[in-house]
């Protein structure tokens, strides 16, 4: 609620609060009504586009999953027995990262390198941030995945209406001891019966950072932050589409804590950069993003260090094209995503420096005619990323769609259902632009309670709002990708829609011998990686078995180290 604890006292929000209630029934938002009837999904999409658009963003998870180098406890959660045992094995890391950084970049390592640290590559080293090692290498977005996060496995489940017609991935990527702006480019190819005869849809995955601030001598550390997909449509023609991946960490609050300073965030990158919430004026660099408005700096600086990348990675995707220009360009992302999706779709059509509407003079010649003013934002369950002003214009100016703006009310009045008729049609019309923001009303990460900016985008709830939550309490689960993608397969109905993308697994689901009082041990910790890899062997999933046990000896020889 804007300004709300400052105008009302104690007893005027009570009196308040009753009156909401007394008049629930009569001011209940029922977003789906009759007026809202399913709408028919043409063949641009295998299946509904809200829950294509939500597939892609899970999907940016999974490959961030995948780049892993240790996704038996990539957090060091297991080593959460005491402060000490885990703060003493990641001082291990580092010390590690350092010297094997010297290593790489003396010897110019291709695609097949270590990544994170920004010691492993010669790039600016921040050695507060937890040091979360990955390898591009290991991506395969064809194949399901598992992670282990800080005791619950989450398990990835790719569509293979998607994936099957995948033919291969590209990834691009900063070299080793190189500038910014200088790109190298690796390829994966899927296993055999992976995809289809003639599948011909190209993924070319990014990378970027997250843990910058703004704040002198605190620089990002690197890590996959989405892709594009190139897909191909039966009719003729393509789409881009673009995912930005969301926040990944072990325990929540304990990243949280220790994100929350200025001039001493530590910890985990993704949350320095959720929590980096202070603006930035036109003055003070934010142009790169918007010219009109503030953006926080946190996301503003985690796309400032994605764009050179994903420009390049998209110049390159333009050329395999042959200069085709696509029908139309989709941007998405969940939480953080979902604001990274925000900022980039801004920095296209309102920065200073690759928009306005793509025709910045940062703006490769083989995209500049590209529709970059007809461009498609659907974020899921996304933060707020500027001031009103900046919401304003993104939202009613340049993406012609619906404006969510209240002093007290935290309820859309205005809200579409996720099965509104008009939802699909403005998805496929080649001649507008559109932004939706898709959440659960309940989700605190997305409220209008708290003083903070506002949204970009036509609301869509996938639940049913009431005006009492106006005084409820916030439910922190309904954030999770996969309650928000529940409630809209629920409701659309729609039979095509893979039912499963994603499910949490119980720690003894996957590795049942565990103990628990163990946690940390020597014989624990090979339980867990065990436990990983015999996962994909009991599921006949593709996997690099030798790289994995590989990486599970260097971890062991780390953590033997005196």
């Amino acid at each position: 609620m804007r300004h709300f604890k400052q105008v009302l006292g104690m007893t005027q929000m009570a009196a308040l609060a009753f009156i909401l209630v007394a008049c629930a029934q009569v001011l209940d938002t029922d977003v789906s009504n009759s007026d809202a009837a399913p709408s028919a999904t043409t063949l641009d999409f295998p299946y509904h586009p809200l829950v294509y658009h939500m597939d892609l963003s899970i999907m940016a998870y999974q490959m961030h999953g995948q780049s892993m180098v240790w996704p038996f406890d990539p957090f060091y959660e297991a080593r959460n027995t005491d402060r000490t045992a885990r703060d003493g094995f990641m001082a291990k890391v580092q010390q590690w990262a350092t010297a094997m950084g010297a290593e790489q970049v003396a010897n110019q390592p291709r695609f097949a390198s270590f990544r994170g640290p920004g010691s492993l590559n010669g790039f600016g080293d921040n050695p507060t941030h937890d040091p979360i090692i990955y390898d591009y290498s290991l991506i395969h977005p064809w194949s399901n995945t598992l992670t282990n996060a800080s005791g619950t496995w989450t398990e990835y489940l790719p569509p293979e209406v998607i994936t099957r017609e995948i033919q291969d991935v590209r990834v691009c990527y900063r070299p080793s001891g190189a500038p910014v702006g200088q790109v190298a480019l690796g390829s994966i190819a899927p296993a055999p019966g992976e995809r289809s005869a003639d599948a011909r849809d190209t993924m070319w995955a990014f990378e970027g950072g997250t843990g910058d601030k703004g704040e002198a001598g605190q620089p990002a550390s690197q890590s996959l932050m989405g892709f594009i997909l190139l897909r191909d449509k039966p009719e003729g023609g393509y789409d881009v589409h673009i995912a930005f991946r969301g926040s990944r960490s072990g325990l929540a609050g304990r990243a949280i804590i220790e994100a929350l300073s200025d001039s001493g965030a530590s910890g985990n990158p993704d949350w320095i950069t959720d929590l980096g919430y202070n603006r930035m004026t036109t003055e003070t660099g934010g142009a790169l993003i918007s010219k009109v408005g503030q953006v926080n700096r946190g996301f503003a600086e985690s796309m400032r260090s994605i764009l050179p990348n994903l420009m390049d990675c998209l110049s390159r995707a333009a050329e395999h094209q042959g200069g085709a220009r696509p029908d139309s360009i989709y941007v998405t992302g969940h939480s953080l995503g979902g604001a990274l999706a925000q900022t980039f779709v801004s920095a296209m059509m309102m920065g200073d420096r690759y928009g306005p509407v793509g025709q910045g003079p940062d703006m490769p010649s083989s995209m500049a005619a590209w529709p970059w003013s007809t461009i498609k934002l659907v974020t899921y369950s996304a933060p707020r990323v500027g001031d009103a002003e900046f919401a304003r214009a993104l939202t009613v100016t340049m993406l012609q769609s619906q404006q969510f703006d209240t002093a007290l009310i935290p309820i859309d009045l205005r809200a579409l259902a996720s099965d509104d008729r008009t939802i699909v049609p403005r998805l496929l019309d080649h001649s507008r632009p559109v932004g939706f923001r898709v959440l659960n009303s309940r989700d605190p990460i997305t409220t209008e309670k708290i003083v903070g900016g506002k949204h970009v985008g036509t609301t869509v709830y996938v639940n049913s709002p009431q005006m009492v939550e106006i005084v409820s309490r916030p439910d922190f689960s309904t954030h999770d990708q996969r309650q928000v993608r529940g409630f809209m397969v629920d409701t659309l109905q729609d039979p095509r829609v893979p039912q499963q993308v994603i499910q949490y697994r119980e720690m003894a689901e996957i590795n049942p011998n565990w103990i628990a009082e163990d946690m940390g041990t020597r014989s624990e910790m090979e339980k867990l990686a065990a436990a990983l890899s015999n996962y994909y062997a009991s599921t006949g999933t593709w996997f690099d078995f030798a790289k994995y046990q590989s990486n599970v000896d260097l971890r062991f020889q780390i953590s033997d180290q005196p």
